[in-house]
């Protein structure tokens, strides 16, 4: 009983500690005397983050994988509709378990066999997994070690609902934090659903629309589908999508959107799958400066100082001739530019970067 209680404890304990999940999936896994156990939480289709015992070493590059998208265990886990946990063999064969990429990217290379899951939906549109494993050469899990892990069943399950909640009110501290300086703030998901936001980003009914389900779109349709595209890229954050970017309002005044990925699969259950998103509105009445340029846009040095130029009506000739530079390279600099900012023409770059600088356009020099 006091083993029990202790694991209870550390169960919940966990919810509000992310670094306790090892242990306490390790401590799991050995009430039933398997190798090991993992907790995932997963959206729609993506797993957002997990934490796992050191017997489960491998987890992390078979879910970074494209196996992970054939494999069938979280589909027959759901279908199964059981509250509790259930055996692999409840909705597998054993040469059918065998097969799946779950045992033949990870489990039988790990030295793992038979396998025990648990899925719990949470509020927040989550649900959350957690599967232990014996080994290679163990015996399958028997009803009475199905049954000694159902005693855990409620405990997972509130301390994931815990877990969601806490990040919840984190995320909405994060966007309150951002309205204290001025700056409309929401956390989105990979769909576009605002899992909080301040008021600041709710009053921007020029700039922004709200869909159902709380998903939130830009009025400007080019920024829009560069919002949905990085949004669908949030769980690679070395991905090339671009992640701030101009975004013209139903009264033909731009912003700038960035988008800021959440990344966290290594420690909070709940980090990965999301993005801050933060406008910006500029109101700066100097010079094209070409650092600020680049920080709104994400250029580089050599792309903002070409921006610069473009702003100042200077043609990419002219541009070449001040930085000691061909030709080609400027308009070469100059396509990474347009990419990064959605236009695909100099006088729209022009237009835009003078309206966010509030310069007079056409430049005068």
């Amino acid at each position: 009983m006091a083993e029990f209680e202790n694991l209870v404890d550390l169960i919940y304990r966990s919810a509000t500690d992310p670094d306790l999940w090892p242990q306490a999936m390790h401590d799991l896994a050995a009430c039933v005397d398997a190798a090991g156990g993992v907790i995932l939480t997963r959206r729609a289709d993506a797993w957002l983050g997990w934490r796992y015992s050191s017997a489960m070493a491998g987890v992390d590059a078979y879910l970074h994988s494209p196996a992970v998208a054939t494999s069938q265990a979280t589909v027959r886990l759901l279908a199964a509709e059981r509250a509790g946990f259930v055996d692999a063999y409840d909705v597998f064969t054993p040469e059918e378990w065998l097969a799946d990429p779950v045992m033949t990217h990870w489990g039988t290379p790990a030295g793992l066999r038979h396998a025990a899951a648990l899925a719990a939906p949470m509020p927040t549109d989550d649900f959350v997994v957690v599967q232990v494993n014996r080994r290679i050469g163990q015996p399958p899990f028997e009803p009475a070690d199905i049954a000694r892990l159902d005693a855990f069943r409620p405990h997972l399950a509130r301390a994931g609902f815990l877990a969601a909640r806490w990040r919840l009110e984190r995320l909405r501290a994060a966007t309150e934090a951002l309205a204290l300086i001025g700056l409309p703030a929401a956390v989105l998901d990979t769909r576009g659903r605002a899992l909080a936001a301040n008021d600041l980003v709710e009053k921007m009914t020029r700039h922004v629309k709200w869909l159902p389900d709380d998903r939130l779109a830009l009025a400007d349709s080019t920024a829009n589908g560069m919002l949905r595209r990085a949004l669908a890229d949030i769980s690679a954050p070395a991905a090339a999508t671009v992640r701030s970017f101009p975004a013209r309002g139903r009264a033909d005044d731009t912003v700038i959107v960035h988008l800021v990925p959440m990344t966290g699969q290594a420690r909070d259950l709940f980090d990965g799958g999301c993005a801050l998103m933060v406008v910006t509105p500029v109101a700066v009445r100097r010079a094209p400066d070409a650092a600020l340029i680049r920080g709104l846009f994400d250029l580089t040095a050599a792309e903002a100082n070409v921006a610069s130029g473009i702003v100042e009506g200077l043609s990419p000739e002219q541009i070449a001739e001040r930085h000691g530079t061909s030709r080609a390279t400027v308009r070469c600099q100059l396509k990474g530019v347009f990419a990064k900012t959605g236009v695909g023409r100099q006088s729209q770059l022009a237009a835009l970067l003078a309206r966010q600088l509030e310069l007079p356009y056409p430049p005068t020099k």
